[in-house]
């Protein structure tokens, strides 16, 4: 590997620790709880929207809480925290 090689590579190295966490898809497991691929998270481990939790009226029709099974749109925050941004149809 040559010098400009070498320093490429530590150019992407220190340029990806300041990129932020794609948006990913996860599955509620619950009405708290959610699974991306195989990381499982519960509660203490989500921030949720409170129309999310509780359910909300949209355009005169009652729209469910969250339920085990729905598609959710998950966003991380740090190692240990991830905001569920809304459900997926």
């Amino acid at each position: 590997m040559n010098a400009y090689e070498e320093i490429l590579g530590v150019m992407r190295n220190e340029g990806r620790k300041d990129n932020t966490a794609p948006i990913q898809i996860g599955t509620m497991t619950g009405a708290a709880s959610c699974r991306i691929g195989r990381l499982e998270l519960a509660d203490s481990d989500l921030l949720i929207a409170e129309h999310l939790k509780t359910g909300y009226y949209g355009r005169d029709i009652f729209i469910e809480p969250l339920n085990s099974g729905d598609k959710v749109a998950v966003y991380r925050l740090s190692d240990e925290l991830y905001i569920i941004l809304e459900r997926l149809v």
